[in-house]
Formats: C-alpha cells, structure tokens, sequence
C-alpha cells in the first residue's frame, strides 16, 4: 500500500520582495525516507526549507503537513510536526547546551516547568548526538562543530516526526559527519521523514537515499541518488564537467582535473 505524504509541496512557487526564487515545484516525502536537497549556491535550497516550514509564504500553489496547507497550521502546530535544524544560529546569550537543548520541549511542555519527560527527551537528544560531554557549556563558547550537534539535539529533543537540516554537515569534522549520516539512517528506520540541503555531493550515498536537484528557480531532477550524481544534468546545473568513479557501487563525483 503507497504511503500517504507527510510533506508535499504542489506547484510552489517562492520568494522575496522583487526577488522570486523558486517556480513551480512539485514534491512529495513519504515516513521513513531522506532526501536530499542539492544545487549550487542560491539555487533555492534554503528557501525551499523554509518554505516548508511556513516562514517563506508560497507565491503560488501549495505545501501540505500532513494533509493539511501548511499556512492554515499556528506555530505550535507547524512545530510539533516539523523540527529544524538551521545552517546557523546565533544565540547572543550565554544559554548552556541544555538550555539549548530544553528549548526544544517548548511545544511539548503543557505549562512553564519542565517536565521529567521533558529531561529524559533532552538527555537522549545529547546522547545520540555525542553531546553530553557539553550540556553545561556556554553554547556561545563552542566549536561551530559543537554547536551544530547541540542544535541537532535541540531538533530531536522536539519529537517531531518530520526534520529539516540546513547543510547539517558544513562545521562538522569527518568523524561527526559520518556520525550524522548513521543518525540520519536511524532516524528513518524509525520511521520519521528527513530533507537535508546539502553541498557535499559524496555525502549523498551515506544520509539519504534520494536527490532533488534545484537550479535557475526550478526542480531540475529528482530521483535516486545514483541516477542524480550520474545525470548530465548535474553537470549543466553546477556548469563543471564532472568526473566520476565508482567506490563500493557508490558514485563519486570529482572535479575536473586542473
């Protein structure tokens, strides 16, 4: 039986003031999957991301949280369905990691005090993203890395079954990225939906098992991962002519060599 969308976008189209971004685009993601997003800088990922969530109002057409417009839900519901995990954050206070992390029970606290479930959900956030060493740190004191796990925690801790990650890897080293990519794996195996924008095309084998490629406002491809890193239109889109190989069946895409 065809499982029903969780999140779907019907000819969106997206933007800011004088400054469209996206036209027309048509996609679905079903529980349980990953996908991710890719396409050169301002090809519209970030902004698709957002519209997702609401905070960019669509020009045109439709996106639907669980079957419902997404522009008809209040904040708190958008929130304890969707949880994000930004490209970055500045927090300007000097709020512990586990505040940090706390925040996000905030759509799940009935009243001002914290909850025991709302400590066991934040403590098995910091576990799962190798954390709890810094939950009593200043999180304006951390490595860029350090802080991206703990906003990674804060998402979890939300306990949403739909997650956005905004280049999640980008201030993580090879050892965290890696350990993303498992968590990401683990996260659908439990059945929540993941879409993660992201730069390094030789992640995309490990964190997701689809692509949606972007480029000049529209959906360019979308489909499996092989078949996007194999497509001449990763070339037109990126304008490289990419060289690729094979590593354990997956693709890998090199650059040309200089």
């Amino acid at each position: 039986m065809e499982c029903s969308r969780v999140l779907e976008c019907v000819g969106v189209s997206a933007g800011y003031p004088g400054r469209p971004v996206l036209s027309a685009i048509d996609l679905a993601f079903d529980p349980g999957t990953s996908t991710a997003i890719i396409g050169p800088n301002g090809s519209g990922k970030s902004t698709l991301l957002k519209t997702l969530t609401g905070e960019v109002a669509t020009t045109s057409g439709v996106v639907r949280v669980n079957g419902k417009p997404v522009d008809r839900l209040t904040v708190a519901e958008i929130g304890e369905q969707i949880a994000v995990v930004p490209q970055q954050e500045h927090i300007p206070f000097r709020f512990s990691a586990w505040e940090v992390v706390m925040m996000g029970r905030l759509v799940r606290s009935p009243g001002i005090r914290d909850t025991a479930e709302d400590r066991h959900a934040a403590e098995r956030a910091l576990h799962f993203t190798d954390c709890i060493s810094l939950m009593h740190r200043p999180i304006n004191e951390l490595s860029g890395g350090e802080k991206q796990r703990v906003l990674l925690a804060r998402a979890l801790a939300q306990e949403t079954d739909i997650i956005l990650l905004d280049e999640p890897t980008t201030h993580l080293d090879i050892t965290h990225q890696l350990d993303l990519c498992r968590l990401v794996r683990e996260l659908t195996s439990m059945g929540k939906t993941v879409v993660a924008a992201m730069h390094d095309l030789n992640l995309l084998p490990h964190i997701s098992e689809s692509a949606v490629l972007l480029g000049g406002g529209g959906l360019r491809l979308s489909g499996s991962v092989d078949e996007v890193l194999n497509a001449s239109e990763l070339d037109q889109v990126y304008q490289v002519e990419f060289r690729r190989m094979k590593d354990g069946g997956n693709t890998l895409v090199l650059p040309p060599s200089l």
